[in-house]
């Protein structure tokens, strides 16, 4: 175990929720009505672990609180280390939980949190430029 790295990240732009609503929209198999539902990490942080044991203690601390906790719940859980290589062509490997707050006064947040092994974490963090180029939709919308 022992403490995480916090990384918490900007918030998504309004382009950039724009761009993930054109993606959803139909003929998407996502696509369902409203499109903004499929925008579940308008909010992000990532929690870098040091190896498999520590990820899955800090993934199994969210979903022990969303257990006990009536404002806390996960909404989804993606795995990307359980996807066969054919499915991650990149090589990037993550865990995502994607989670609700509600305050119980009608106040709510929805986000992600990635979940990082240190040294992928590291990689991450050189290859993001290639990342941003790679979803570019064209050379004068890479930042």
């Amino acid at each position: 175990g022992g403490p995480v790295e916090v990384w918490a990240a900007p918030i998504k732009s309004m382009a950039r929720m724009r761009e993930k609503i054109v993606e959803y929209a139909p003929p998407h198999p996502a696509a369902v009505w409203p499109l903004s539902a499929n925008i579940l990490d308008p909010v992000r942080a990532t929690l870098v672990c040091r190896g498999a044991d520590h990820l899955l203690q800090a993934v199994a601390w969210f979903f022990d609180a969303a257990a006990t906790d009536g404002g806390l719940a996960v909404l989804r859980a993606k795995n990307k280390f359980a996807l066969p290589r054919l499915e991650v062509p990149d090589g990037y490997r993550d865990l995502k939980l994607f989670l609700r707050f509600d305050d119980g006064r009608g106040l709510g947040i929805i986000g992600e949190i990635q979940f990082h092994d240190k040294e992928l974490h590291d990689l991450k963090l050189q290859m993001h430029k290639l990342y941003k180029v790679k979803r570019a939709k064209s050379a004068d919308t890479i930042t």
